[in-house]
């Protein structure tokens, strides 16, 4: 017994002994456990020994963070977002009770007086962050700090690499004046739908296989009867079937009334509102700065000398003198107007919002059509939604509200004060990758409040969407102004999973997530050649193209606005022919200049979309 006892204390002197060691016998730096051959051919066991190793606090030093964002005149010190985040990364922040969205006057006298906070979202400021950097107001951020602290960000630029050149600071590659907002949101749905009247389709012959379609949910109580007026549908009509639909929808008696009282459409004037309807069939849209490949020339230009538009007039054109379209009577503006006229349920194609018949209750909705329609004529009318037509050549296109998801300016750049060192500036970045980039969760929770408490979810928990608790129901010591105060409106994760899965899952449609759950944005998203921005441009070609603009435009503007003029009044006998003459007269007067000196140029990069499609939710 003695014996095993003496043994076990020679082993565990042995242990103790072994475990100080600071490094491996034999000197291999690996630590490794073979054992090794003497020359007599003996194998004798290696001693591996490890070293442990303490990691270091990476919060070690203390910083004083100074803090401004927008709507934040009311903060209170030591709320409880405020507490969890100065405990976890070793900070003191120090938040300014002011408001930087509205209260330019305020930011004037920051700016004047050189007060500047560490950390910055400052919407009503005086400068831009461009001008902030020259006067030496701001520091940069080196893209190297963003991909080491701020690796959420950096990752979803290397998805949308164009996003690389947003805030870039002039002159250099890997500087930005400030930290870029991302909202997917925007750059991924679009403003407008094709809304048809279901009953009036099959009154003509076009009725549509209902099984395939999706029918709407209206959330609002009390208002559940009229689920069964809309629903959403990817519809498969030629042009030729859209012509005759519309002329049939004025000819044929559609509401069967015997009174000839009934249109196609109302032709709207160029606008967010209007383009899948309307010019997205001909492959383009209302937007100005998107330029096009044009198929004759071979030049890329705006739309107004793009060939297809000339094919969009002469439809436009063909339909008004018909009498299967109708202009507006141009007394008041075109929403009031068009309101008024298909609140009449007398036109049987209308452009309307994305989701106002979801709010039937809205002031701000209350006039749109078909809510209109089924809420104050015939509550049985019914209604399909969704891309419905197509054009010549097949085309169907519209136009995200937004291009990118990334922005420049004051309202979408969050900056970082002159004075912050690089060690503080890796704390900020950290502190705002920890809220926007560790989890859902925590995304949630900063962004959002607490779960239970400023918000709870509509269904199953992150499939569902989320009921915020109105401010004035909340307790004073959980009240906030702002959503997520310490780090703006920095991020904003895509909606399209969590409206794709409440649909699919739930029945919850709506146009957004009928398009969202079958991909139908990324389908028939207009992708222009190139796109007029600085940051595709460069800032030196885009301030050449806007003096040239201002020089070029007053000699091409009436040319341009005298060639659609006559197109709606009906006034131009051969297209071809008068376009043929529109396009030299138009060229000769400047667009031969942009087209050579701007747009054609190599260096003007093409646009791409990346990824922002594929993106459908939070990426943890």
């Amino acid at each position: 017994m003695k014996r095993i006892v003496v043994l076990m204390l020679v082993l565990s002197m042995l242990f103790s002994f072994v475990a100080c060691v600071n490094k491996t016998e034999d000197g291999d730096p690996n630590g490794s456990s073979q054992g090794t051959t003497t020359a007599k051919g003996t194998t004798t066991a290696k001693v591996t020994t490890t070293t442990a190793v303490v990691e270091e606090d990476p919060f070690k030093e203390f910083f004083e963070i100074s803090w401004l964002t927008e709507m934040n005149k009311d903060w209170v010190e030591g709320r409880w977002d405020e507490l969890e985040l100065e405990e976890r990364f070793n900070v003191d922040i120090d938040m300014w009770p002011m408001d930087s969205y509205n209260d330019r006057e305020a930011m004037a006298a920051l700016v004047a007086a050189g007060d500047i906070p560490d950390f910055m979202f400052m919407p009503a400021g005086p400068r831009q962050p461009a001008d902030m950097y020259k006067e030496d107001l701001i520091r940069s951020i080196p893209l190297d700090m963003i991909r080491k602290h701020l690796p959420g960000m950096y990752g979803l630029l290397e998805m949308m690499p164009i996003g690389y050149k947003y805030n870039l600071v002039e002159g250099t590659t890997d500087e930005y004046y400030g930290i870029t907002h991302i909202g997917f949101a925007s750059a991924q749905y679009f403003y407008d739908g094709t809304c048809i009247n279901m009953d009036w389709l099959e009154a003509i012959g076009y009725g549509l296989d209902e099984s395939t379609l999706k029918q709407v949910k209206i959330p609002t109580a009390g208002y559940e009867k009229f689920n069964d007026n809309v629903y959403f549908g990817e519809g498969t009509f030629t042009f030729e079937e859209t012509n005759d639909i519309l002329r049939k929808f004025t000819e044929d008696d559609p509401d069967g009334n015997g009174e000839d009282d009934t249109y196609g459409m109302v032709y709207i004037p160029e606008c967010a509102n209007v383009n899948m309807t309307q010019e997205g069939l001909f492959g383009f849209v209302h937007h100005p700065d998107y330029l096009y490949k044009d198929p004759v020339t071979g030049d890329v230009v705006p739309k107004i000398a793009y060939t297809p538009y000339r094919d969009y007039l002469a439809w436009i054109s063909e339909n008004l003198q018909k009498g299967y379209m109708r202009p507006l009577p141009g007394a008041t503006s075109w929403v009031t107007e068009f309101h008024q006229i298909a609140a009449t349920n007398k036109v049987g194609v209308m452009q309307i919002h994305r989701d106002s018949y979801l709010q039937p209750t809205s002031d701000l909705f209350i006039g749109y059509p078909p809510q209109s329609i089924y809420l104050g004529v015939d509550e049985d009318a019914r209604f399909v939604i969704g891309p419905m037509f197509h054009g010549p050549e097949g085309k169907a296109v519209d136009m995200t509200y937004s291009i990118d998801t990334f922005g420049v300016g004051l309202s979408r750049t969050e900056m970082i004060g002159k004075e912050v060192s690089d060690e503080k500036l890796a704390r900020i970045l950290e502190i705002l990758n920890y809220i926007m980039y560790t989890d859902e969760a925590t995304y949630n929770r900063y962004v959002y409040g607490i779960e239970g408490i400023h918000w709870k979810w509509a269904g199953e928990p992150f499939k569902s969407s989320k009921i915020i608790t109105p401010a004035a129901q909340l307790p004073q010591e959980y009240r906030r102004s702002n959503t997520c105060p310490f780090a703006g409106w920095m991020l904003r994760w895509p909606t399209s999973g969590l409206e794709s899965e409440a649909a699919l899952k739930d029945g919850y449609w709506s146009l957004p997530a009928y398009m969202y759950a079958y991909d139908l944005y990324e389908k028939y998203a207009c992708v222009p050649e190139k796109y007029v921005s600085s940051i595709y441009m460069g800032e030196t070609l885009y301030k050449k193209y806007i003096d040239l603009k201002a020089e070029l435009d007053p000699q091409m503007n009436p040319i341009i606005s005298d060639f659609k003029a006559r197109a709606l009044n009906g006034e131009i006998a051969n297209f071809n022919t008068e376009w043929t003459q529109y396009i030299d007269q138009l060229y000769a007067a400047g667009m031969q200049k942009l087209v050579d000196e701007v747009y054609n140029l190599d260096e003007y990069e093409k646009y791409s979309t990346g990824d922002k499609f594929k993106i459908k939710g939070p990426l943890y």
